[in-house]
């Protein structure tokens, strides 16, 4: 499946060069309107009058989900000029799922994206790193049609789900924790917006997917019933990710870079959560309540927080719990160690 592709291409941040430009201008031949400088500082080679050098603008493309959890990274970054006071161009393009997102990142269409918990099997298995930890959700559901009321009810049931995602994650959980496996249903892969519609057209019974799309579907199923949702799996933590291709790590300053971004764009919105689903909803151009549905299931993790929880073993613990998951689910074959795909280090010192 190709992605549906938008670009948004953020301002350059010229004011220095601009600035450079009128003192060149105004400078002139007449002494007295030189400023006075130090012997000492030019001989040091400190001289005051020196222009500044400017930034080094490094230019990325930049993949993300229009959701709300998907756009908070943009929305921030955009709203405070970080990509400019860090030193980056950027470019972005739009996914519908962090598959979709890795395997751009692996052809190099993309250098950096977002992922939800349901597609951390992929940099378990070497195909990204994470750069940066933005926030823990609870907002996945397998929904089903009215009159289906337990996961037992699903036995040999339609139901559509999103490859890879956390939807198909959530999916496992419920199937597990019900005592059944993926062959006593009728599982359909397909993307969220041909699940939305087949769920509303009833061509399927159930399916695994996350807020905003449940309430999309309920406008048009209004007695749908949740059978499974995150909070149903208190051992579990479902964290969502910035990621990048593995080869990141032989581009340091880019990384640097993208990590200083993300530190400060999650922390203020961890500071301002209040007034995150206005900025979002104007960002995506989207009804604010729709936004407000699902940032309410949505804990966005300061870097401060990152860092603790990754010094005192809670990603780590995060991080196994799910891969656990993903072997028994056929994802991948083993549990690797986390430092393997977890930037922390770099993360800390960006």
């Amino acid at each position: 499946m190709s992605p549906r592709i938008h670009r948004r291409q953020l301002l350059l941040g010229t004011a220095g060069l601009a600035g450079l430009a009128t003192l060149t201008a105004c400078g002139g031949d007449d002494p007295a309107t030189e400023p006075a400088t130090d012997p000492a500082d030019t001989e040091a080679g400190t001289d005051p009058s020196a222009a500044e050098e400017p930034m080094t603008m490094d230019d990325i493309v930049v993949g993300y989900i229009p959701d709300s959890n998907g756009s908070i990274l943009m929305t921030v970054a955009e709203q405070e000029g970080l990509w400019e006071k860090h030193g980056l161009n950027v470019n972005t393009q739009t996914f519908t799922n962090g598959p979709l997102q890795i395997q751009a990142l692996g052809t190099g269409d993309l250098d950096f994206g977002y992922i939800g918990f349901g597609a951390l099997w992929l940099p378990m298995s070497g195909k990204a790193k994470v750069v940066a930890i933005q926030s823990l959700g609870k907002a996945d559901r397998v929904i089903a049609q009215p009159g289906i009321t337990s996961m037992e009810d699903l036995k040999g049931k339609k139901v559509g789900v999103p490859e890879g995602t956390s939807g198909d994650t959530i999916l496992s959980l419920a199937l597990e924790q019900a005592g059944m496996t993926v062959d006593d249903i009728d599982r359909i892969p397909m993307d969220p917006p041909t699940a939305i519609s087949a769920f509303a057209s009833g061509q399927i019974d159930a399916a695994g997917l996350w807020y905003p799309h449940v309430d999309t579907i309920r406008e048009q199923v209004p007695d749908l019933v949740e059978v499974a949702e995150s909070d149903d799996f208190p051992d579990f933590a479902f964290p969502a990710c910035q990621v990048a291709s593995p080869d990141i790590v032989d581009r340091p300053e880019i990384l640097a870079k993208y990590q200083a971004v993300c530190k400060e764009a999650f922390s203020w919105a961890a500071e301002n959560k209040d007034e995150i689903p206005a900025l979002i909803s104007g960002f995506l151009d989207a009804p604010e309540d729709a936004v407000n549905s699902e940032m309410q299931y949505v804990e966005i993790l300061s870097a401060d927080d990152v860092i603790a929880a990754s010094e005192d073993g809670r990603v780590e613990q995060w991080m196994t719990a799910l891969n656990e998951q993903f072997v028994q689910a056929g994802k991948v074959d083993s549990v690797s160690d986390v430092s393997t795909y977890w930037l922390s280090e770099e993360y800390k010192e960006a």
